[in-house]
């Protein structure tokens, strides 16, 4: 849930108790804790009625008709319009979120972007990401759907946010992988904070944190030095078969069919994003899976 859902529910009265816990732990909470401050002690200053009639009279020559001001609701106007200016200051940008930069990616594409600090992300297949370049230099707050490395310039803050997680780091170099049913953290330098479903967890150099199959697992990844599929392959180490399947699908922008197989085997290897015939070999040969190509689909299966 993001900051103008959490605001349009506090205002509504619908937040329930683990969303507030969330809520109150955000920077839109603090402001408005700050502004609730302001309106609180907010006093319009003292006005003389009979002076500035008298000023407005010895301005003008002709006779007038003098109107009859009701002052009590020039006040409450006047109140009205100030909380409305003090609000929308505290609050302009967290609904601004239609003029959030946004990147995305297709089935076999990867992308790269250069942030506005110099930092850069990589994008791999079908993700995508949205942050506030006004804001960036008061807060370096990326929104992730899919899997992206960035390679991270020192300076404030640095956090990423998923659906399952957050990553906070200050500089450093790391990915981020949130897929359905798997989620994954790889350091690659420096340190990284890991806010998942467990307990918030610090991870050093060559650390991964993985959820995947209501399990958590934190353990040293003899990894490369990059991600492998900045080199155009895919590299698993003990993922589950389905992971495994879903990122060759998302590489080859197909579909493909599992028969009578156990998803949640672990598979350890890499496939090529270059040849559906290796990168299928790669997979079922190690596991004695069997897979079939036809003009209508693809299958894995046990057998012949």
């Amino acid at each position: 849930m993001n900051n103008r859902d959490y605001i349009e529910k506090w205002l509504a009265g619908t937040l329930a108790d683990h969303e507030r816990d969330q809520f109150v732990k955000t920077d839109a909470f603090q402001s408005l804790q700050r502004m609730d401050r302001a309106l609180k002690n907010f006093q319009p200053a003292p006005l003389d009625i009979h002076a500035s009639f008298e000023k407005v009279k010895a301005r003008t020559s002709r006779k007038a008709r003098v109107l009859a001001i009701d002052w009590r609701v020039v006040y409450r106007i006047a109140a009205v319009l100030l909380m409305g200016s003090i609000i929308f200051y505290f609050l302009k940008d967290y609904f601004s979120l239609d003029q959030n930069v946004q990147y995305a990616t297709a089935a076999g594409e990867t992308r790269q972007v250069t942030l506005p600090d110099k930092s850069v992300m990589t994008l791999n297949a079908m993700s995508s990401v949205s942050f506030s370049a006004d804001r960036w230099s008061r807060e370096r707050k990326i929104v992730l759907d899919g899997e992206a490395y960035f390679d991270v310039e020192k300076g404030k803050s640095f956090q990423v946010i998923t659906p399952r997680g957050q990553v906070t780091v200050l500089g450093t170099r790391f990915t981020v992988k949130d897929r359905p049913g798997f989620y994954e953290v790889v350091c690659y330098e420096g340190r990284v904070e890991v806010k998942g479903s467990g307990e918030t967890v610090q991870l050093a150099r060559q650390d991964y944190y993985r959820e995947s199959d209501k399990s958590i697992t934190q353990a040293v990844f003899a990894t490369e030095a990059l991600p492998a599929w900045l080199n155009r392959e895919s590299s698993f180490q003990s993922v589950p078969l389905f992971e495994v399947v879903h990122e060759l699908e998302r590489q080859y922008g197909i579909v493909v069919k599992l028969e009578h197989v156990d998803t949640l085997q672990r598979y350890t290897g890499k496939f090529p994003h270059k040849d559906l015939t290796t990168a299928l070999q790669a997979i079922s040969l190690p596991l004695n899976l069997t897979y079939k190509i036809t003009d209508s689909e693809i299958r894995i299966f046990h057998g012949e």
